[in-house]
């Protein structure tokens, strides 16, 4: 049960690379924001895309915000408020992927399930309303150039790499590949920013694509924790089976996007 990702990136009217660099990733962060405010407000009329929507807007500003190079005391102020807006909407997010599980595996049950409670939409409001006034409080957007964004890059790409090393143990806990694949989207979101160059671009697909399979295997794991815990229902053999050939293509595709050193991708970056 693969949920629906939000595929669309932030339209810029120039490419982020051709204005100052501080100046456009605020104004990338600033966007986010109001497409998350924007979800906010059209909730009540679809609650389990809408919930989506914003989760998948404010994944993106915590991957993105972590580009901001020297801002660690900011992002500290940040970070919290982006989380509390996200995990206002997970109880939607998870009865919807509830949903999916009992109408795929045990039809006619749903009936029983407790529907989600409605999320505290006035605290949401807030909370956008003050992430937006600490992206405006950041003194130091004029200063920070394209390098110092490349470099803070590496970084993600570097705990990428760490994780994808977790995954590859042998009998590697299905924790491991949840580690790798946070990892891995934090990695594709920040290329799909950086964009431009076409070996990054192709670089940039391979990280979807790995994204996507480890985002399968996330699902066979939720199924497989679901199942476990109904009464009178067992785990059918093929989830097993399907999540042991899920992490070998996953394990396989791996090497040639992660194994080059840190310093080959920062090359890639420019």
């Amino acid at each position: 049960m693969r949920r629906c990702p939000a595929r669309t990136m932030v339209t810029m009217t120039r490419s982020p690379r051709k204005l100052a660099p501080g100046s456009a990733l605020r104004a990338t962060l600033r966007q986010l924001l109001r497409e998350a405010s924007r979800a906010v407000e059209g909730f009540p009329r679809d609650p389990a895309g809408q919930a989506h929507f914003l989760r998948t807007r404010v994944k993106r500003l915590q991957s993105l915000c972590r580009l901001v190079p020297g801002g660690g005391a900011w992002r500290e102020a940040f970070l919290p408020p982006c989380r509390d807006l996200k995990d206002l909407f997970a109880e939607t997010r998870d009865a919807t992927i509830v949903q999916g599980l009992a109408d795929k595996y045990a039809p006619g049950e749903a009936h029983h399930l407790r529907a989600a409670m409605t999320p505290d939409l006035t605290k949401a409001r807030h909370l956008c309303d003050f992430a937006s006034g600490l992206l405006a409080d950041y003194p130091d957007w004029v200063t920070i150039e394209w390098k110092d964004i490349a470099d803070r890059a590496v970084g993600t790409y570097r705990a990428a790499r760490e994780t994808w090393k977790e995954a590859r143990r042998r009998n590697a806990p299905d924790e491991a590949f949840h580690a790798w694949r946070r990892r891995v989207k934090r990695l594709l979101y920040q290329c799909e920013y950086l964009g431009g160059r076409a070996r990054l671009a192709r670089f940039t697909r391979r990280v979807d694509r790995l994204g996507e399979t480890l985002g399968e295997i996330q699902d066979v794991c939720m199924a497989e924790h679901w199942l476990e815990k109904q009464r009178g229902l067992k785990v059918p053999p093929d989830l097993p089976r399907s999540k042991k050939a899920l992490r070998e293509r996953a394990l396989h595709a791996a090497p040639v996007l992660l194994a080059p050193k840190p310093k080959e991708f920062r090359r890639m970056l420019g």
